[in-house]
């Protein structure tokens, strides 16, 4: 079984494709486009055979409303697309957009959705529940201050914040088998892969940039890409159980 390890380091066609990947992305926020800035694009898949789907998790507490039992969270597509891995920029410049909202961790079916959400730092991350039922929502940070808040149903949203970037993992103490991850970002230019793997950054301004990917079973990769000024930079990524 492998153990996660947190770290976190001290135009046709093509356009069309390049908007449609942009869209289905998790992202809460990329800065605002350079106006000679290009795009990076690429897909993250794991080396190797994926492993096997997780076993379902037997429900003790509340089964009127979480069921008799839990899936776990798929972390990979049959064909070794890797979901849920956090991909960032961390050289590039940029302004967080203004959001109409903060992003969202909701308690819902008694899962936290989404598995991994962006969160930029100092910003307030809305924690909701939609369960209707006590949950517990207890981050395990290295840098922040950790939150061990109980949230009944009757208190259907409230606010989080996290000063410092870093990865933090979060559960309930109700119900076991409920995690999820906070990545609070230093950058704009921060995603988390889609269901087929992919992430895409419009508006990077040209340079040589650091590649950074993360995933809570394959640890994090760096690699280097150049972004040519209004084009494309194509930047796969594959990681390894053994990296």
């Amino acid at each position: 079984m492998y153990q996660t390890h947190v770290r976190f380091p001290s135009k046709g066609t093509l356009a069309t494709s390049i908007a449609g990947a942009a869209a289905s992305l998790l992202v809460f926020g990329i800065g605002t486009a350079a106006a000679a800035g290009g795009t990076v694009t690429g897909k993250i898949t794991l080396k190797g055979t994926p492993p096997p789907a997780p076993a379902a998790v037997k429900v003790a507490a509340n089964p009127e409303k979480c069921g008799t039992e839990q899936i776990p969270e798929v972390l990979f597509a049959p064909d070794g697309a890797v979901r849920w891995a956090v991909v960032r920029i961390v050289e590039a410049k940029g302004a967080w957009p203004a959001a109409a909202e903060s992003p969202v961790l909701d308690q819902r079916g008694c899962k936290f959705a989404p598995h991994v959400v962006v969160v930029p730092a100092g910003k307030p991350l809305k924690v909701l529940n939609n369960d209707g039922i006590l949950h517990n929502v207890h981050t395990f940070p290295q840098k922040n201050a950790a939150l061990n808040i109980a949230q009944p149903g009757f208190k259907k949203t409230m606010d989080a914040t996290f000063a410092q970037p870093e990865i933090v993992k979060v559960g309930c103490d109700v119900h076991a088998w409920m995690n999820a991850w906070l990545f609070v970002a230093e950058t704009p230019f921060a995603a988390v892969t889609d269901r087929e793997g992919r992430f895409a950054f419009p508006g990077v301004a040209p340079g040589t940039y650091r590649l950074h990917a993360w995933h809570e079973l394959l640890g994090e990769k760096v690699q280097s890409v150049a972004v040519p000024a209004n084009g494309v930079a194509r930047a796969d990524m594959t990681l390894s159980l053994a990296d």
